[in-house]
């Protein structure tokens, strides 16, 4: 089985040595290639410390190094998944996107299995003009730490989180970035534990001028 499972990474454009496996990402970004060199894998999955090599298309030398001590890399047919963001299903080890809209690449990097319920969670970094590199942002990673990576909606240049607690109780947040950091100007929580009926209560509330309007409804639960 270890035979033919080495020979699946070998064909994946992989490379094992030693415990440690390593794979080339070209279809990440149309700027950058990353080599992803994590600790240890099996057929499904890699985790453990881990190193992120990036470097311009087709270089070989890399211009920036990120290590950690913890990633998880979910494969799919023996190649890591990226920019792959679906909730309760595939989640990526790296995404590529402008998290603060200034026109620029960004990337959010897995850095390990601490979001909800034990699903993947991200550090976010930065592009830098002026280092010409990509710069850890504490405040954006709070928000790779709910459930699943959090989704972007280039159009409205927001960005928006979704949680639970159990099957009854949702919160859905939606971010403004200001100054590189999230600010929040929508919250919606959908509970189901109220004991009313079948109703369920949506509170919502959205930053108007500074000021939170909040409002409440309830709905028919849907069978």
């Amino acid at each position: 089985m270890k035979v033919f499972v080495l020979i699946g990474l070998l064909l994946a454009g992989s490379v094992c040595a030693f415990g440690q496996t390593s794979f080339d990402i070209k279809n990440a970004s149309k700027y950058f290639d990353i080599k992803v060199e994590v600790a240890t894998c099996d057929e499904y999955s890699c985790k453990g410390e881990a190193k992120f090599s990036f470097s311009k298309k087709n270089a070989a030398t890399p211009y920036q190094v990120i290590e950690l001590p913890e990633t998880y890399v979910q494969l799919d047919a023996g190649k890591p998944l990226v920019n792959v963001t679906r909730l309760y299903d595939d989640q990526s080890v790296v995404n590529v996107d402008d998290y603060n809209f200034d026109g620029m690449e960004d990337v959010a990097i897995c850095n390990g299995t601490n979001g909800s319920y034990g699903g993947p969670s991200y550090d976010v970094y930065l592009s830098d003009r002026r280092q010409k590199k990509f710069v850890y942002s504490e405040a954006l990673t709070l928000l790779g730490s709910h459930l699943g990576m959090f989704e972007v909606d280039k159009k409205a240049k927001t960005l928006e989180t979704f949680d639970k607690s159990g099957c009854c109780w949702h919160i859905t947040e939606r971010y403004k970035v200001v100054r590189d950091k999230p600010v929040k100007i929508f919250e919606m929580v959908e509970d189901a534990t109220t004991g009313i009926d079948d109703r369920v209560k949506i509170t919502t509330k959205t930053l108007v001028r500074g000021k939170w309007k909040t409002s409440v409804r309830y709905e028919k639960m849907e069978q």
